[in-house]
């Protein structure tokens, strides 16, 4: 966790470290997104894709992440993420998917 993300998150170090992700899980992300990035890291591929996320305070934030999978020897180690402002027009699309793909899954 660094300290950008810490700042974004309202989370402290202390608590982001060892806690699982999904703390920062905001209701209006479908599950099918997050399916989809579990499903391409499970085959030991990069995904990318916008992601809004919830912080602390109950506030969010947005961004575009591209999450590689950390493999030795085989074996899946953990996740790199990089992290990067989206533009307000994308923002503006994924909400109205987001919605949409919440809807007719609900």
């Amino acid at each position: 966790a660094n300290e950008a993300f810490v700042i974004m998150s309202g989370w402290e170090r202390s608590e982001l470290i060892g806690s699982p992700h999904s703390i920062l899980r905001h209701p209006d992300m479908p599950a099918v997104a997050f399916k989809g990035l579990w499903d391409t890291l499970a085959r030991g591929e990069k995904w990318h894709g916008y992601v809004k996320n919830l912080r602390k305070d109950g506030g969010f934030y947005w961004v575009y992440a591209t999450v590689i999978p950390n493999i030795r020897k085989g074996e899946m180690r953990g996740y790199t993420s990089v992290r990067r402002k989206p533009s307000r027009e994308k923002i503006a699309e994924m909400s109205a998917l987001y919605a949409k793909l919440r809807a007719e899954t609900a």
